[in-house]
């Protein structure tokens, strides 16, 4: 069973993660860059965060899933493979999202062929997103029970749902409001 405390550490830590989630093997360099910690005895790099959280997770899954090593490692292989393809979904996604709200906010003047077509593009991303999902379950199937499976998809939604959350609050810790309240909106009436 997950806990909430584990499951609040991996998932705040889960936003510094660029690596497949099953691997425990460290990617990318342990240089920060803005707004990221750096230097002083005590304090992780980013590199050793992400290897902190691959190892933490990969833990959680195994005791969720019931995984041997050898279920890891097929877990892991499925997940890298499909991880680029993820990304590069997240990333048009973003993308269209920002250049709608872009639009919009231009008022009278935005471009509403525009806007129509990034939202086409939108539920196209949707469409695709599903197909992955699919996709990966096959892929799945060949080696997790449907339990695991379903138990799979759990993890990785609240992954999401809470980088979503961390993502909204600026990066503010798990549990803890934002700093200055509601910043930029006006109090409500009394």
């Amino acid at each position: 069973m997950i806990t909430t405390r584990s499951l609040k550490f991996g998932l705040l830590m889960a936003t510094l993660a660029v690596a497949p989630i099953a691997t425990g093997s460290a990617q990318g360099g342990g240089r920060p860059r803005g707004g990221e910690r750096q230097g002083g005895a005590g304090r992780m790099d980013r590199a050793q965060l992400e290897q902190r959280f691959r190892q933490r997770l990969a833990t959680l899954l195994r005791n969720q899933l019931g995984l041997t090593d050898e279920g890891m490692r097929q877990l892991s292989d499925v997940n890298q493979r499909f991880d680029l393809q993820r990304r590069e979904l997240n990333r048009r996604e973003m993308m269209a999202r920002r250049t709608v709200r872009e639009e919009v906010l231009k008022g009278d003047s935005a471009d509403n062929s525009r806007v129509e077509q990034l939202m086409k593009e939108q539920f196209k991303i949707e469409h695709e997103r599903i197909d992955l999902t699919e996709a990966e379950q096959r892929e799945l199937s060949k080696f997790l029970t449907p339990v695991q499976r379903a138990r799979y998809l759990g993890v990785q939604e609240q992954v999401r749902r809470e980088m979503d959350q961390i993502r909204g609050r600026g990066m503010q810790p798990m549990g803890d409001p934002p700093q200055g309240g509601m910043r930029g909106r006006r109090p409500p009436p009394a």
